[in-house]
């Protein structure tokens, strides 16, 4: 399971790069995706082979759907699934569910209100998104910066579907 994977397997990047590859959030995402899907590691020419990894969770988002602030208690997402925080279109952040109100991902700095990790593992309960008010009650805001995004989960079978086709 991918939020088993996620946990197990937080130490990618240290340093800042993994085997020359910057290790950004999406990064860290599509890796976790492409090993859980095939139950071992990719290597530095099937990364590079995905491509951008920012373009490539953002090729997820068609399967996903748009989250709310719920009216009462923390947002609540299926273990496993792909949380990816959406402006202009473009995939600002990706993390994965690993519990139904825990999201565990990497570059988590600036993401939740108890802060994160930069070039690091963390994980955050829901409750720490910042969701906004009156025209913007269904977004999240970026911590120190003026920005707002739309969140999107993306179900773990679709985003393996789409990792395993991109190997056929």
């Amino acid at each position: 399971m991918l939020a088993q994977t996620a946990t197990t397997h937080n130490l990618i990047g240290a340093g800042r790069t993994w085997n020359g590859i910057p290790t950004s959030c999406h990064f860290a995402t599509v890796y976790w995706v492409f090993l859980d899907e095939f139950n071992r590691a990719p290597t530095q020419q099937e990364m590079v082979a995905i491509g951008d990894a920012q373009g490539a969770v953002g090729r997820w988002l068609p399967h996903g759907s748009r989250k709310s602030n719920p009216l009462t208690g923390s947002l609540t997402l299926t273990a496993g699934s792909i949380l990816v925080f959406v402006r202009n279109n473009q995939a600002g952040h990706s993390c994965v569910a690993i519990t139904q109100q825990t999201l565990g991902g990497f570059n988590q700095m600036s993401w939740y209100s108890a802060g994160g990790a930069n070039h690091a593992y963390s994980a955050h309960p829901t409750n720490q998104l910042m969701w906004g008010s009156l025209n913007h009650r269904s977004q999240v805001h970026r911590v120190n910066a003026q920005e707002w995004y739309d969140l999107y989960e993306v179900p773990e079978y679709w985003a393996k579907a789409l990792m395993r086709s991109w190997f056929q």
